[in-house]
């Protein structure tokens, strides 16, 4: 309860902001979005800025609160820890393969979770896509939920450019399911045209520059 309230809070908090014209936020594609009662799905999208995060779960219906993965240093804390699973945010050891977050992802994700994860890794920090990891896709196959691709472009700004009224645009892709191996593992060439395929529909919701290595790659 305790996490839905802070969730509501903060998506109240910054929706006045918009709705009173001050943050031009705005959010493209809503339709695409497969109706929450079906179930889990990964929502993908390019990271840039922290403030990546708070816009999507703002821009997004409130029934889609989102959960993401944090770095498990976040958790060391007992009040930031408390935030943090309240909020729904699975820790992760980053630099390796952490099998204890990949098994909970996959479980929220059954359960109905929307999982929020950015492919690239790490930040831009410029807005223009990096190259993709596998993460996602393997999550999505082993869970057996679509996934959401999505770009954001504007967020470079960070909360300043939100306060200078910099625009700021998240687009949502049609959501589509990766079908899993009969053997249930994923070869290795699967898996990079799985990815592949992800980051050039992510490419095709950014704007031409932001594009990076995709951009001279056909965009499903």
């Amino acid at each position: 309860m305790a996490g839905v309230l802070m969730y509501g809070f903060l998506h109240l908090m910054i929706n006045f902001f918009r709705m009173i014209g001050w943050w031009r936020w705005k959010i493209e594609g809503r339709e695409n979005l497969p109706p929450r009662q079906l179930g889990g799905m990964v929502v993908v999208i390019n990271h840039v800025n922290w403030i990546d995060i708070p816009a999507v779960g703002a821009l997004l219906p409130f029934a889609y609160r989102l959960s993401w993965l944090g770095k498990a240093e976040l958790f060391d804390r007992p009040i930031p820890r408390w935030f943090y699973r309240n909020m729904q945010v699975i820790p992760i050891n980053r630099g390796r393969r952490d099998m204890a977050a990949l098994d909970a992802s996959v479980g929220a994700l059954r359960s109905g979770a929307a999982l929020l994860i950015f492919p690239e890794g790490h930040r831009s920090r410029t807005g223009v896509l990096q190259v993709g990891r596998g993460g996602a896709v393997r999550l999505a196959m082993q869970s057996g939920v679509p996934i959401i691709p999505m770009a954001i472009s504007g967020s470079e700004h960070g909360l300043k450019g939100a306060w200078l009224r910099k625009p700021l645009t998240v687009r949502i892709g049609q959501p589509y399911i990766i079908p899993p191996t009969q053997s249930g593992k994923i070869p290795a060439d699967l898996m990079n045209r799985c990815t592949n395929d992800l980051m050039q529909r992510i490419a095709a919701l950014l704007p031409e520059d932001r594009r990076g290595p995709y951009a001279q790659l056909p965009v499903s």
